[in-house]
């Protein structure tokens, strides 16, 4: 048993962001997610973003995208690890699994842990519909799957992180959402066309260090003879930021990002020098440190963590009483696998002389040992990086709001296309039929963007 003094003396808070972020209708919000479909599909986008329709398709017609779905449970559990309460990762994946697959009550601030479907309110909580029961056919052995995988990652993560962690937790994950600027620096106004709700007034007081979120703009003269004034509002890059940290041997500050994956090798981070949302997340959260005055002002590096979908366990047996070598499929560690050849004896142990694809496998391993389960990548950006990231961001916010942007689909022979959430309407656009009636059946507005 590890005590918490231990696990304090690891990783330490100086910091938690808890301010509040302004409102979805005060700013014009830009996803993160929506600059990926932008430029992947303009259809996509233009159904899916919070600036256009900003439709998810429900739950109980398409299911959910497991994948998607399971990493945002590790997200939250980790989340809730480097809290300052330290929240044990395999009780709280537990926890949320639970919720989710029989659904229950949440505190608003929870919400946005539920994007698969919508809460309703219940007193001074929400309510929300377990998985189990919306899905059309819920497969439970691949959730319970599921369940057992997820704990025995977090399990494992938790006894490697008190091992290794060597940074400072200056702030949580959570929310953010900062202004897009300009190449000179200055905020971004445009107006903005989305239906506001009834009770919605504009609020000419509100700011931050930018300036004013809106303000009024004379526009083009009206019937009256006279210029009318328009609202214009700030511009928000908006999203989820992961850990901010400060490495405790250089002092300077980056992001902890998390990916699960089925598969973790040299190749799976060659995409790091140009991914544009660590570059990106680098420099917007510079610009939420300035508008919140945060202990720091520059980000450099982001530690990259791909965590594999397993966790240790024994090897299993092939048919012929052999322990399996299968890279894809098994999750054991070198000691679990020499311990299995122990066991069966000098038989055993002159089988595993003699073969030589079992002992390079051993070898790999060894090799590998917690980057089995567990590979940090650091990347650095310098300042023309960052700044660099932060003007391509502009001119794509430019495009995104012309008043003249025209969508059209952009068909694909890739995994993102075939498997789209949205290609039946897709495809019912393209050869005329009513794709207006499924979007209105089997999709509904994203209630947490």
């Amino acid at each position: 048993m590890v005590s918490s003094e231990t696990i304090q003396s690891k990783v330490k808070f100086d910091i938690v962001a808890g301010y509040d972020m302004p409102s979805k209708w005060d700013i014009i919000p830009i996803h993160a997610s929506d600059r990926g479909t932008f430029k992947y599909c303009r259809r996509q986008w233009a159904w899916s973003s919070p600036s256009r329709r900003n439709l998810i398709p429900k739950a109980e017609v398409h299911g959910i995208r497991e994948n998607l779905w399971f990493g945002s449970g590790v997200h939250y559990a980790l989340e809730r690890w480097y809290n300052p309460l330290r929240e044990d990762p395999e009780v709280t994946f537990e926890s949320w699994f639970n919720l989710q697959w029989n659904g229950g009550l949440v505190s608003e601030s929870e919400l946005g842990h539920f994007k698969e479907r919508r809460p309703f309110k219940d007193g001074n909580y929400w309510r929300i519909y377990g998985l189990s029961e919306i899905l059309p056919n819920p497969d439970v052995d691949m959730f319970m799957g599921l369940l057992d995988l997820g704990k025995g990652m977090m399990r494992f993560y938790k006894d490697y992180s008190i091992e290794h962690d060597n940074f400072t937790v200056i702030a949580t994950e959570h929310d953010f959402s900062v202004p897009v600027l300009d190449p000179d620096g200055n905020v971004l106004y445009a107006v903005d066309t989305r239906r506001m709700p009834e009770d919605w007034e504009p609020d000419l007081i509100l700011e931050n260090v930018f300036g004013p979120l809106m303000k009024l703009v004379p526009a083009p003269y009206g019937q009256s003879g006279f210029p009318d004034n328009v609202i214009h509002k700030q511009v928000h890059a908006r999203g989820r930021m992961d850990l901010i940290i400060r490495d405790n041997e250089t002092g300077r500050y980056g992001i902890k990002d998390y990916k699960t994956a089925s598969r973790v090798d040299d190749d799976y981070f060659r995409h790091l020098d140009l991914d544009e949302q660590c570059t990106t997340y680098l420099t917007l959260g510079e610009v939420e440190a300035l508008i919140y005055d945060l202990p720091y002002k520059q980000l450099e590096f982001i530690t990259y963590e791909a965590l594999f979908k397993g966790y240790p366990k024994p090897p299993t047996f092939t048919a012929k009483g052999l322990p399996s070598i299968n890279r894809q499929t098994e999750s054991t560690t070198a000691s679990m696998f020499a311990e299995a050849i122990s066991k069966m004896g000098r038989a055993g142990e002159i089988m595993f002389e003699n073969d030589v694809k079992m002992k390079a496998y051993y070898e790999w391993l060894v090799e590998m040992g917690d980057k089995r389960f567990i590979w940090p990548v650091d990347k650095w950006r310098n300042s023309v990086q960052r700044n660099n990231a932060r003007v391509r961001l502009y001119y794509e916010v430019l495009d995104m709001l012309s008043p003249n942007l025209v969508t059209y689909p952009s068909p694909r022979k890739e995994y993102n296309c075939l498997n789209c959430v949205f290609r039946t309407p897709c495809l019912q656009a393209e050869d005329g039929s009513d794709y207006e009636e499924t979007l209105a059946l089997g999709y509904e507005p994203n209630f947490d963007r």
